[in-house]
């Protein structure tokens, strides 16, 4: 699921996201709070699903940070004449395309079970980051909670607190967008100190 490489892995892996994430997407990008102004970064957009979402709102920029081949080739295909720079390199370097503090917003959608270690990522976030953007994690720890552990490394939102709090101010909910399968951790960081 994290990056599949044959295609019907990955047809398997577009299918799965397709039909569990389609209110939690809808959900999210809009909780993520998306203007016209803004640069908004994608992290694991897989099939372009939450992009189709993000476009909605207009933003000045938007990044797509995939690292399958399979799913750049989809995400290449679909939004070859939009405004998405699409980026094969994984999200905890994105030193070479991104500079200092020119992004206001980061999604990512099921995402961060897989981010390790977990620190490297929030401090290229955290350098990405304008003073007072967004980072928007949608979560849904309890089913992945028993899966691969040499995979799925944060699948516990009581241990990751501490690692995203000394990053940035935290605040998380249980949703319920009204089906159960679309059930999810809201967790919404900020960079309020700037630097």
């Amino acid at each position: 699921m994290r990056k599949p490489e044959t295609i019907i892995l990955s047809h398997i892996a577009k299918r799965v996201m397709f039909f569990a994430n389609q209110k939690v997407i809808e959900d999210s990008v809009t909780r993520l709070g998306i203007s016209a102004d803004d640069v908004v970064i994608e992290i694991g957009s897989g099939n372009g699903q939450a992009l189709e979402e993000i476009k909605n709102h207009d933003p000045e920029k938007i990044y797509a940070v995939e690292i399958s081949e399979e799913f750049r080739k989809v995400l290449q295909s679909r939004f070859k004449d939009e405004n998405i720079t699409i980026i094969g390199n994984d999200a905890s370097d994105l030193s070479d395309l991104i500079p200092d503090k020119t992004v206001n917003k980061i999604l990512l959608i099921n995402v961060i079970y897989f981010l390790d270690p977990l620190d490297t990522y929030l401090e290229e976030f955290k350098r990405i980051l304008k003073p007072d953007g967004v980072i928007f994690f949608s979560c849904r720890f309890r089913p992945v909670g028993g899966f691969d552990p040499k995979i799925f490394k944060n699948t516990d939102l009581e241990k990751i607190l501490p690692s995203l709090r000394k990053y940035f101010s935290v605040s998380s909910e249980y949703v319920d967008p009204g089906e159960k399968r679309s059930r999810y951790h809201a967790i919404q960081l900020t960079n309020h100190e700037g630097g």
